[in-house]
């Protein structure tokens, strides 16, 4: 075989084909297979030859067709323009047909046979083959892989046992030994087992005693080259040190490759060098870590200049030189960073003479610029070679505008970059320097119309333009009129107008856009509308029935609420050819400036209360997040926002949609995958924390505080970023903490935030939440102090440069810190006249800045304060008049600014915070005037009683002594005798601007109507006005004589006054049916809107009313109040008990709702989840009041007799009365005998000391008992009659009697109506007392006149009696 062997090499020698001795080496090598040959170390190289050359004889053919394409080219992959690539090289491999394939696969298994053989001889019979022989099997075997497309994993272990077996030798020619190293370095590399590589890389480069030739220089470069790869490789976990390392052998590998005159080696380094950098030259710490590097990489690009290879001098590719210019650029960039201006100049004087393209030499030339611009040298010169290019030249004269520190520099440079540009085409670019313009007129404080000028400039720029770019205007026109806005400031009309204007050019960008996306879409392209039940569906089916895009674009405010717009129009608006109306990436240059533009429009229209506007803009911002800025927390931020503001104009059925939508969203799945990817999208983390910051506030608003906690902890995970981001997340958190109630936790958030100088906005919010969280710890007087020093410390830093902002912040800070002072009463050094003063002139402040709707919540707190701080009569009749003045006021702004809202929206189908704000306050000053005209109202009648029992010269007397009251009361009595026609008018043009208002502010309308006409009713009749007076205090002192006969020395009355009296009695008739019918429509509407307090008030009025003439159904009325009344304390009682359980955090969305929802008045919880809580909780359907009472009497057994005891508010009334007996239900027990209860009604004067007094005494008598019981049990004592515990029988008896006492003038008015039972019938009836939660402490069942009774037990109300 060794002779066959010397004639095959000899004819392979003489240029013989491999292919034509198959035929004899096939059988040869499956001779030398069978033959064991492992055994033999001679005959294992023979088959390991034949193998070699089977393998080329088979695949001979297609190896020469292979070698006549495209050669592969390991270089790495950079750019034209430099910018990185991905290190490693690509091998432009050929296509493979199938009968080439099979005999490449033919091939390997003769050289996979051959190379199992040979591991085999050195693991079992410890036999090493040579080197050289060995390493062409792996050569070839390594390309038919690499031909196959067939990967090389690293288990194979190809290159490790190559490895093991060369460590095995001793070498004699080390230039071999630093080939073969080499080689499997490169090998080792290919199979991407770096450790590996950068082991044999090493020992090639440790390989002493070669011969210093082209060859070995060429072979040290490959390495160096092949080690700095494997440890760049290996680097990914940001080792600084091994990345250095790596670096540093690129670096070597170019001084190799220079010995070596291998140019494509310096350069092939030069660029994995600057690949691998690029992430460093973002910071200045990564600019300084290799600019030595640079330095000496810069000398070896140079050194190539001029030299000459194979006779031509050797040529750099462009990609080549813009590296050049890119390392240049960042030696100069680090001068800029250390601020050696005079250095930068010089580098950049000396880089410019050997840059040949203009390109390079414009970068290097920009930095001698800027260096110049520091240096204040003159740059007249430096810029007439940029004359020709009107962009670059604006673009230069932009950046020096940035460098200089001198103002006046600044505005000469800004100005010329605008003029530079001439061109129809630099139109766009000319405005956005005209913005950077105004931005920086803006910040030094020039005058409005400086300002506005150039932007007018711009707007006329925009509207010149005559090209393809439509919405390209309109996006520039909204963005100019935003500015102009802006720049007036909030209040004035040049705000409104622009506003309104930027909202117009917004709405008519999203019109048109979606108008183009129909004309592109196909014909059966749908438009999903919102999920809601306004929505139609199919009656089979149930599917939801879509529209065509030419009838889904929406046109009134509702239909832009319940606007959904689908993935179905954002895909044409992506993927489609649009005209020039649509919204894409090449008419909306920068999106995300669009978006923050559109949210302050936003901002400012919910603010000038212009809400419904605010849906167009919305939609926009839909399209701008999903499709072109592509954050889909974002586009969750906008939804939650629509969420918000369909709450606040109370559109409930789109509000139900967006709440589902949040509620089904996966916020967190959506922020965590978006935290994860942040960092290899475009999307940096910074951006991401501020829009995750950006969900939590508006989730915060909309008291979702566990989805608030989680969007905050997701900016926390997005990295602490900044010092400013950790005071951020800081005051984050304080402030959730403290609307969660976790004092505590607020203050430790609040103290970590370090007092180091802050934003004026951001010291701003920080006194806000510190204020708050005082104020909820109970410390008022610290909480108005911090007020006062974060207004002072304001008022210091207020200058031109943001005096419209720091004026609004000190407005509203000014107005908390009035609000602070007297709401708590914490007035310290200050008079009634100076806080009185304070609250008017924080008022003026906020109406000055705009901020209408928060003037009137001060203008509220201080009528309030108004009323309540006084002493006296007189003091309390000045009071009245000076708060209706304010009110009289604030109604004039009120009347203006309605008149604006409504002369912009059209609609009245919505209900608007700011508009309900002024309604609010226009129905406060009509309160206040009732509550004045029925002081009066019930004076004058007292005073018609009286003067009717008293002779001419008593009334002329008193009438004289009047005048000598003080002026105060004169002008009070003076302005009620005509307030109540004014007060009638003014209400009844309320009610014609409230056609879509809220329950709360509806019934209230209703409520005062009604209480207006009854003081006119009783100003009518003071005489039975009088006689209802004297009932009530009959029954108060216990008489049971009949009603006193007022007229019985009345005189027989003439014809003409008989005429008269009747129809006195008739215009009161009226104004009594009147009267029943608003305060029956007030109590209604209150009740479906769950207003149970204004329900209470306007039952308890009609009882009033009522309970002279038909008892039956004032009994109703005192019932539905009682209800109201005990739902209202029964509510709140579960929502404190939910607030204190430790387990509130795993409450339902629904549950966590309601404990962050108002605890008084109108409940505004979204009806997704009260409905949700009606269906899953008993008690919250008991705590719903029926708007019949009677109907859920009718239900009760019929020997049921339901007696109510229920004080009024300000427990100065006790009320009392028997219902009528029940007869539609079965009766409990023994069937009673026929019974006919008339239902009977009272009301009786009581003192609230006295009721005080008596539930002390009840309660003491609790405490002693509970105490007894406790050490009863604690002793073991049975529970007998010891002589202990007749003290406490004692005190029992004496409470029982005085709860009689106390309760007798209702209850001996009662008992008339209550049964009469003898022994027999005892056990058949039952008693059932529906008391207040006052008398529910005292002993009622033992009263004496529910002794006869053997069933007597009590409840709330007659509403949670009846879901008993």
């Amino acid at each position: 075989m060794t002779c066959m062997w010397n004639v095959v090499v000899q004819f392979v020698t003489v240029g013989g084909d491999e292919s034509k001795l198959l035929q004899h080496v096939e059988p040869t090598l499956q001779i030398l297979q069978n033959m064991d040959s492992k055994r033999d170390l001679r005959m294992c190289e023979l088959q390991v030859r034949y193998s070699c050359l089977a393998a080329k004889g088979i695949v001979n053919l297609w190896l020469l067709k292979s070698s006549q394409q495209t050669s592969a080219s390991v270089l790495p992959a950079v750019s034209a323009g430099g910018k990185k690539g991905k290190g490693k090289g690509k091998l432009t491999e050929s296509a493979v047909n199938v009968d080439e394939a099979n005999d490449y696969k033919r091939a390997l298994v003769w050289l996979e046979q051959t190379r199992d053989t040979v591991v085999e001889c050195y693991t079992v019979e410890e036999k090493l083959i040579s080197v050289r022989i060995y390493s062409e099997l792996l050569h070839i075997w390594v390309q038919y892989k690499t031909l196959l497309h067939q990967t090389i994993g690293k288990d194979f272990g190809v290159a490790m046992e190559v490895a093991s077996l060369m460590e095995q030798c001793s070498w004699e020619e080390k230039d071999f030994e630093l080939q073969v190293w080499t080689c499997l370095g490169g090998l080792a590399a290919k199979q991407e087992d770096y450790s590996l590589s950068e082991k044999c890389c090493r020992t090639a480069i440790d390989v002493k005693g070669y011969k210093k030739t082209r060859r070995t220089s060429t072979l040290l470069a490959e390495a160096w080259y092949l080690l700095g790869s494997a440890l760049l490789a290996d680097s990914i976990t940001d080792s600084w040190p091994m990345l250095n390392t790596g670096l540093d052998a690129l670096l070597n590998c170019t001084r190799y490759g220079i010995e070596s005159d291998g140019h494509h080696l310096v350069i092939r380094a030069v660029r994995r060098f600057w690949n691998e950098v690029q992430p460093l030259l973002t910071s200045v710490d990564g600019r300084s870590s290799v600019s030595t590097q640079i330095t000496h990489l810069l000398k070896s690009i140079s050194s190539l200049r001029g030299r000459k290879l194979n006779g031509s001098e050797v040529s750099l590719e462009e990609s080549d030189l813009d590296t050049h210019a890119g390392f240049l650029a960042v030696l100069l960039q680090l001068q800029a960073d250390r601020g050696n201006w005079q250095q930068c100049l010089q580098e950049a004087d000396d880089a410019a003479k050997y840059l040949t393209k203009p390109s390079h030499r414009l970068i290097v030339h920009r930095y001698r610029i800027l260096a110049c611009a520091k240096l204040g040298k003159l740059l007249s010169m430096d810029f007439v070679k940029y004359i020709n290019d009107e962009k670059e030249l604006s673009a230069l004269w932009k950046m020096v505008a940035i460098a200089t520190s001198d103002k006046l520099w600044q505005f000469n440079a800004l100005q010329k970059a605008v003029s530079a540009l001439r061109a129809p085409t630099s139109c766009w670019l000319k405005v956005d320097y005209i913005f950077d313009l105004v931005d920086w007129l803006q910040a030094e404080g020039f005058p409005v119309n400086t300002i506005t000028q150039q932007l007018q400039w711009a707007i006329s720029i925009v509207i010149d333009v005559q090209d393809e770019t439509c919405s390209r205007q309109l996006d520039y026109l909204m963005r100019a009129n935003a500015l102009i806005a802006s720049v007036h400031g909030f209040g004035t009309d040049q705000h409104r107008q622009h506003l309104l204007l930027a909202v117009g050019f917004a709405t008519k960008l999203i019109k048109m856009s979606l108008k183009a996306a129909t004309m592109t879409a196909p014909e059966n392209m749908r438009v999903k509308a919102v999920k809601s039940t306004t929505v139609p569906h199919d009656s089979k089916s149930g599917a939801i029935l879509q529209k065509k895009i030419s009838e889904a674009i929406p046109s009134t405010t509702i239909e832009w609420a319940e606007f959904a717009i689908s993935d179905d129009v954002l895909d044409v608006l992506d993927n489609s050819v649009l005209e020039s109306s649509a919204i894409s990436l090449e008419t909306i240059l920068n999106p995300r400036l669009s978006f923050d533009v559109l949210s302050s429009l936003i901002d400012s229209l919910q603010d000038v209360g212009l809400t419904p506007l605010c849906f167009p803009l919305l939609t926009l911002q839909q399209v701008l997040a999903s499709r072109l800025i592509g954050l889909k927390p974002l586009s969750v931020f906008v939804s939650l926002k629509i969420l918000k503001i369909c709450q606040d104009l109370h559109l409930l059925k789109a509000a139900d949609y967006w709440s589902e939508y949040v509620k089904l969203a996966g916020l967190t799945a959506d922020t965590t995958a978006s935290i994860k990817v942040a960092a290899a999208t475009k999307h940096s983390l910074p951006e991401l924390q501020e829009v995750m910051l950006m969900q939590m506030d508006v989730l915060t608003e909309l008291n979702y505080y566990p989805m608030a906690r989680q969007c905050l902890e997701a900016a926390a995970s997005c990295g602490s970023g900044t010092t400013l981001m950790q005071e951020r997340l800081l005051l984050k958190r304080a402030r959730l903490a403290l609307l969660e109630g976790i004092i505590p936790d607020a203050f430790g958030y609040l103290n970590a935030i370090p007092k180091t100088k802050k934003s004026k906005k951001f010291f701003a919010e920080y006194i806000t939440v510190y204020a708050d969280t005082l104020l909820a710890a109970g410390e008022c007087s610290q909480a108005a102090r911090a007020i006062a020093d974060g207004i002072k410390a304001l008022v210091a830093k207020h200058s031109g440069m943001e005096a419209q902002q720091l004026d609004i912040l000190i407005a509203t800070l000014s107005a908390k810190h009035a609000c602070v002072i007297a709401q708590t009463a914490q007035h310290g050094d200050l008079t009634r006249t100076e806080i009185s003063s304070l609250l008017h002139e924080s008022t003026a402040r906020l109406v000055k800045v705009g901020h209408v709707s928060n003037a009137f919540d001060v203008t509220r707190i201080h009528a309030k304060y108004l009323l309540h701080y006084r002493s006296n009569e007189t003091s309390m009749h000045q009071a009245q008049l000076e708060a209706r003045c304010l009110l009289e006021a604030a109604c004039e702004v009120a009347d203006g600014f309605l008149q604006e809202v409504f002369s912009v929206v059209k609609s009245n189908d919505v209900q608007i915070p700011a508009v309900l704000k002024a309604m609010q306050i226009k129905l406060d000053h009509c309160s206040l005037s009732l509550e004045m005209l029925e002081m009066w109202t019930k004076n004058f009648v007292k005073q018609s009683v009286e003067k009717s029992k008293k002779d001419l010269v008593q009334v002329i007397l008193e009438e004289y002594t009047e005048r000598e009251k003080p002026e105060s009361v004169i002008e009070w009595n003076c302005l009620c005798r005509t307030l109540g026609d004014a007060t009638l008018c003014n209400l009844l043009n309320i009610e014609k601007q409230m056609k879509h208002c809220t329950p709360a502010l509806k019934s209230r309308l209703y409520l005062l109507l009604g209480k207006c006409k009854r003081l006119a009713y009783m100003k009518e009749t003071p005489q039975e006005e009088s006689s209802r007076a004297t009932r009530a205090v009959q029954y108060s002192t216990g008489s049971q004589s009949e009603d006193l006969d007022c007229g019985s020395n009345a005189h027989k009355v003439p014809s003409m006054e008989k005429f008269k009296m009747v129809k006195q009695f008739i215009i009161s008739q009226q104004l009594l049916i009147d009267a029943s019918n608003h305060l029956q429509e007030a109590c209604s509407i209150a009740l479906d809107g769950k207003c149970l307090e204004i329900a209470a008030i306007a039952a308890l009025d009609l009882f009033d009313l009522h309970y002279n003439y038909d008892e039956k159904l004032a009994g109703i009325y005192l019932a539905l109040y009682q209800s109201c009344q005990a739902s209202r304390v029964l509510y709140d009682t579960l929502q404190g008990s939910m607030k204190n359980a430790p387990t509130t955090t795993l409450l339902s969305t629904a549950m966590q709702v309601l404990l962050n929802t108002s605890s008084s008045g109108e409940r505004t919880m979204p009806k997704l989840y009260s409905d949700e809580l009606e269906q899953k909780h008993h008690a919250f359907r008991v705590l719903e009041v029926s708007s019949q009472p009677s109907l859920l009497l009718r239900d009760l057994p019929s020997n049921f007799t339901v007696i109510i005891l229920q004080h009024s508010a300000d427990r100065s009334y006790l009320y009392g009365g028997v219902l009528e007996k029940p007869s539609g239900g079965k009766a409990v027990g023994k069937q009673p005998a026929e019974t006919s209860t008339q239902p009977i009604m009272c009301k009786v004067e009581t003192d609230a000391k006295r009721l005080e007094a008596l539930l002390s005494h009840a309660r003491q008598l609790t405490e002693q008992l509970d105490k007894y019981l406790q050490q009863s049990a604690y002793h073991g004592q049975t529970f007998v009659m010891p002589d202990e515990i007749s003290s406490l029988l004692l005190e029992y008896n004496e409470l029982i009697n005085a709860t009689d006492t106390y309760l007798q003038p209702v209850i001996s008015r009662l008992s008339k109506a209550l049964p009469s039972v003898d022994a027999e019938q005892r056990e058949e009836e039952c008693v059932v007392l529906l008391a207040d939660g006052y008398l529910l402490e005292l002993p009622l069942e033992k009263l004496q006149a529910f002794d006869v009774y053997s069933s007597v037990s009590r409840d709330f109300s007659l509403q949670v009696l009846h879901h008993r």
